[in-house]
Formats: structure tokens, C-alpha cells, sequence
């Protein structure tokens, strides 16, 4: 005899593991979609490319201007004269001296700057003697400029 045959509920109980296990297969899809994490919106994907972007630019920029197109006299420098203290400062573009300021182009050289005054176009040179300490002639009259920090 077959133990099926005898007892016929026996078959009824072979089928609920299947239905059991088709329930516990559904729940752990559910349980897989809800791990799935929430990607980032594009807007937010977009603004974060951009900031990157940003810092790589001004980086490269940074090292652009630090190395090859570096300028020993930016910044601002005084000198003690007869006169008094006279003070300049140098941008990028331009020099501000005695309450003017004018726009000029600069031409670097090993150990000397040309720097020409566009509104005039007359240069004067201005001697590195070290990264503190430019000098200038005019006149006859040697001028010592200390950086200002």
C-alpha cells in the first residue's frame, strides 16, 4: 500500500510548504526593493559637477599663475626716501602709486621687470635683488622697495 492512498491528507500537506514558499519568495522580493537605495536627483548630480569642476578650475588656474605666468613684483612695496615713504602696489593689470592707478602691461625678464604704462607707454624697470627687495633708477637716483606683507 501507498501511503498516499490511505491517507488523503497527507497530499493536502505537500501542497502548503509550496504556498509557504511562494509567500516567503514575494516577501524577500518586497524586502529587495526596499534596499534598493533612492538614487540622487540629476539636479543635484549637475549642481555637484559643477562645484567640482569649479575647485579644478581655479586650481588649474592657481598653478597657471604661480609657475608660468609668475610675476615677482605683485603685491605692495615701500621705500624710505629723502621725500618720505612712497609706497606701490602691483595687480595683475594695473599699479597703484601716489592715489593713481594706472593700467600696465608687464614684461618679465631673468632678474628684471619692465613694467609699461599703458596710458603713456613709457616703461621703467624694476631690478630683483631678492623676493623682498626690488630696485628702480630714476633720474640718477637709486630707489630700494621692501615688500610689504
Amino acid at each position: 500500500m501507498l501511503p498516499n492512498a490511505v491517507n488523503p491528507k497527507k497530499t493536502t500537506k505537500s501542497l502548503k510548504p509550496k504556498t509557504t514558499a511562494k509567500k516567503v519568495a514575494s516577501k524577500a522580493r518586497k524586502t529587495d526593493a526596499k534596499k534598493v537605495p533612492k538614487r540622487p536627483s540629476l539636479l543635484l548630480n549637475l549642481l555637484a559637477s559643477c562645484v567640482v569642476l569649479l575647485f579644478i578650475g581655479f586650481g588649474i588656474k592657481y598653478v597657471i599663475d604661480h609657475t608660468i605666468n609668475y610675476n615677482p613684483l605683485l603685491g605692495k612695496w615701500r621705500a624710505q626716501t629723502v621725500l618720505g615713504i612712497m609706497e606701490i602696489e602691483f595687480d595683475r593689470s594695473s599699479i597703484s602709486s601716489f592715489g593713481t592707478k594706472n593700467p600696465v602691461t608687464y614684461d618679465i625678464l631673468e632678474d628684471k621687470v619692465i613694467v609699461i604704462d599703458d596710458t603713456i607707454k613709457v616703461g621703467n624697470t624694476y631690478k630683483i635683488v631678492d623676493e623682498n627687495t626690488i630696485s628702480t633708477e630714476a633720474g640718477g637716483f637709486k630707489t630700494v622697495y621692501k615688500k610689504v606683507k
